[in-house]
């Protein structure tokens, strides 16, 4: 052991004398301790340049003992190499072990910087030497000298938004200011968070209410009083990403903010509108930006006070339910709190709002379900944001008893003139019937029903043609035939039927800016799912023509889908491409959808002929679809020709006749000959894909969905062969209204093709047996029933 007194020969020599004589004392020479050597066994070679965060290994060896531990010393070197000066001031550490990790400091810029990315470095020298058990060092450390590299870390500011050009951004007095910040370890691409963040807000006013030369003051100053103390990044809170003001005085501002990484970079510029904002703090006339959201009629946005009225007709005894969401990050503010009620005289009275000024737990504040039974109801709802700004949304619902004095109404959405142009059997050789013949198809159709009147019971409409409800309260049933491209993007030529079956998120909507920046947004006159309503409110509808459930997804959003379609997920807008997180599992956004939820749709698919269409799941820019991503499901047939386009319908109800292609559209020589090709058709929930099947987020169809028809294609090798292309739903089937007179609780139907395109001797059993055995609609007298034309010739179409 160091320190020990070394008795040469003494083991002998006591020996001797302890056998010799009686002495018990011991004598010899004392040695001096030896200091221990040291050495570097890894570490940047010597001159060289790296990273600042490096490994560095060692050795040591006590000629007589041990070692202890050892101690390192770092100097700064200022010139670049190695001055004994460095070391003034500069104590050594301990370490034990033989290596570590050390962050070397990389804080001198090491060229003139453009912008916020520099590079940075600093030359250092390590010094490590071994210390043994009795305090002796070594004589000499070993030591190597290198320079640290690092890139500086970059910071913006995301709150308040820049404005165009350098337009000063409106915030209010007491406003939070939100940034971002990226530390760049040696590359552009190896990313972190920054050590910490400063930041400066400084008052135009000693500059003569001048921005450029307050900007400068503090680009020439980075140690002027004004910057606030560095802030740890990650601090609890997010109190390293945002600051909230101090109540300020109305004035301009500059606020900058720079970011410094662990190596001691510090973000070298002040850029605007990067890292520093012009700011202006007046009163506003705005306040957050307020969104409320049903499923009824989707989203309200505004973003004042005096935001105009919103108005909706809803059928009485229907729940009505309102999301509550807001924003204010977008100027700087908070939003502070809620407050909603219905029926307010007096705004200023907090004893008639339902619920007074609450903050928000979360993002989305829900309103319990309200319903009312006659009347006119106002719902007004506010929110306030920390310097008392408000925005208010005020929803006025008129209440529409549903009378069913009439028996039956067919709604005429069929404007095939106006969205191909030619129209006939004739004239398209049975591509596609003119109004006339549509119209007179469906006077067949419906010509046994009691006291029904064409020129009051037969209503064409469009898309700006609207029919209010309160023309639908008056019917205990409803047809509906709509008709178009479905490629078209004109919206002025959709059918009414699209606008009211689209999908309403009950999400708040946003854009890549988030939810400060809604998209879209209803405003005044509101159309919400008429059709919906009126089966809520216990009116049985029969929903026929091209793609009438396909079209329930919004058609801003229907070029991203693919089909088939799962509307409890993918109706979201991107959700197919991107998914809308987890929570979707447990909190779908599509149950209040009117596929899911009132028809009772599952999946949606369709066959078709051209094979030019995009069909098939997964794949291309759809390749990372969240909800069952699957490529190649089908099995096209041996000349690779994918042709389940419809030719007839299989019955899969026995109260239904089979149903085959009219031969004024698919005898010999017109476009639908026997071989030629079918007509494009829906399917819904088919068996291909669902649970153990295909997908496993669908599972089997649910009681209330009833399939009626079944596919019949060219191809009997397409999976969608026999699938279900018309359906009974039963989700309100026990609804029977006690305001209509006679009312009993029956299905409703969704034919997923248009029947004119069929044998009308065929169709016609099938429609009666949903008017008089399903919904028993009074049937005219055997004496009285006759064909009903709109030429007045009575004869059958």
């Amino acid at each position: 052991m160091a320190g020990r007194i070394r008795l040469f020969g003494l083991i002998l020599a006591a020996a001797g004398a302890l056998g010799a004589c009686a002495s018990d004392t011991l004598s010899g020479d004392r040695v001096e301790n030896q200091p221990p050597s040291v050495w570097l066994a890894a570490g940047p070679p010597e001159g060289s340049t790296g990273t600042y965060t490096v490994e560095l290994f060692w050795g040591g060896w006590d000629p007589d003992g041990e070692i202890a531990f050892y101690e390192y010393l770092v100097t700064d070197n200022v010139t670049g190499v190695f001055n004994p000066a460095d070391t003034v001031g500069v104590g050594w550490s301990p370490v034990y072990g033989n290596d570590s990790t050390f962050t070397f400091s990389a804080d001198s810029l090491a060229e003139a910087a453009t912008g916020q990315r520099a590079v940075f470095m600093r030359s250092h020298t390590f010094f490590i030497r071994a210390v043994d058990e009795d305090d002796l060092r070594s004589r000499e450390p070993a030591y190597r000298s290198f320079t640290s590299r690092t890139i500086s870390p970059e910071v913006r500011i995301t709150t308040p938004r820049a404005e165009l050009g350098l337009t000063a951004a409106d915030m209010p007095p007491i406003s939070t200011l939100v940034w971002n910040a990226t530390d760049y370890i040696d590359d552009e691409v190896t990313k972190q968070d920054p050590d910490s963040v400063q930041w400066a807000m400084v008052s135009t006013k000693p500059f003569n209410n001048n921005f450029p030369a307050t900007i400068q003051y503090l680009r020439d100053n980075p140690t002027a009083p004004e910057w606030y103390p560095w802030s740890w990044y990650r601090a609890p809170g997010d109190s390293g990403k945002s600051w909230t003001t101090p109540p300020l005085e109305f004035g301009d501002y500059v606020f900058a903010i720079r970011a410094k990484d662990e190596a001691g970079a510090v973000t070298p510029t002040l850029v605007e509108p990067v890292n520093v904002r012009r700011i202006k703090v007046a009163p506003r006339i705005s306040g957050p930006t307020f969104v409320v959201t049903s499923t009824l009629i989707g989203s309200v946005v505004a973003a004042s006070c005096d935001y105009p009225l919103t108005i909706v007709d809803v059928p009485a005894g229907v729940d009505l339910a309102f999301a509550l969401s807001a924003c204010a990050e977008s100027y700087g503010g908070t939003v502070a709190g809620y407050r909603y009620g219905w029926d307010i005289l007096d705004l200023n009275d907090p004893e008639q709002w339902e619920v007074d000024y609450t903050p928000f737990i979360g993002s989305v504040a829900n309103t319990p379900a309200r319903s009312f039974n006659f009347g006119t109801h106002t719902f007004t709802s506010e929110v306030i944001d920390n310097s008392g700004f408000c925005t208010r949304i005020e929803i006025k619902v008129n209440i529409v008893r549903f009378t069913g004095e009439r028996n039956l109404l067919v709604v005429d959405d069929y404007r095939v003139d106006e969205v191909v142009g030619q129209s006939g059997w004739t004239a398209t050789n049975g591509g596609v019937p003119n109004d006339a013949e549509h119209d007179n198809f469906w006077l067949d159709m419906v010509s046994n029903v009691d006291v029904f009147d064409p020129t009051r019971d037969m209503l064409a409409t469009s898309q700006d043609r609207e029919l209010p409800l309160t023309t639908l309260a008056g019917y205990k049933a409803i047809i509906w035939s709509a008709f178009s491209d479905l490629n078209t993007r004109d919206v002025s030529n959709l059918p009414l039927l699209y606008t009211y079956v689209q999908y309403r998120s009950r999400r708040p909507p946003a854009t890549s800016q988030g939810a400060c920046s809604p998209s879209g947004g209803v405003q005044g006159k509101v159309l919400p799912n008429l059709i919906g309503l009126a089966m809520q409110a216990g009116v049985h509808v029969l929903i026929t023509g091209n793609h009438p459930v396909q079209n329930a997804l919004s058609r801003t959003n229907s070029p991203a889908v693919r089909w088939p379609a799962i509307p409890l997920y993918e109706f979201e807008r991107g959700s197919q491409q991107t998914g809308s997180g987890p929570e979707d599992l447990e909190d779908p956004p599509g149950n209040h959808a009117f596929a899911y939820r009132d028809l009772c749709v599952d999946v949606i698919d369709y066959g078709f002929l051209d094979n030019g269409r995009a069909r098939t799941r997964g794949g291309g820019s759809v390749a990372n679809q969240r909800y069952c991503p699957i490529n190649g499901w089908r099995t096209p047939n041996a000349q690779s020709r994918r042709d389940d386009s419809m030719r007839a319908a299989v019955a899969a109800d026995p109260n239904f006749p089979r149903l085959e292609l009219r031969p004024e559209a698919a005898g010999t020589g017109r476009l639908f000959a026997p071989t030629s090709q079918g007509i494009d058709v829906e399917m819904y929930n088919p068996d291909y894909f669902r649970q153990g099947a295909a997908c496993g987020y669908v599972t089997p169809p649910r009681p209330c969905f009833e399939p009626i028809y079944l596919l019949e294609c060219l191809d009997t090798a397409e999976r969608t062969y026999l699938q279900p292309i018309a359906f009974w739903t039963s989700t309100y089937a026990d609804v029977i209204s006690e305001d209509i007179p006679g009312a009993i609780g029956a299905r409703s139907a969704v034919f997923g093709f248009p029947p004119v395109y069929f044998n009308p001797g065929q169709v016609k059993p099938a429609i009666e047996y949903i008017l008089f055995d399903e919904w028993q609609i009074p049937r005219k007298p055997v004496s009285t029933t006759s064909h009903a034309r709109l030429d007045g010739t009575g004869a059958a179409p």
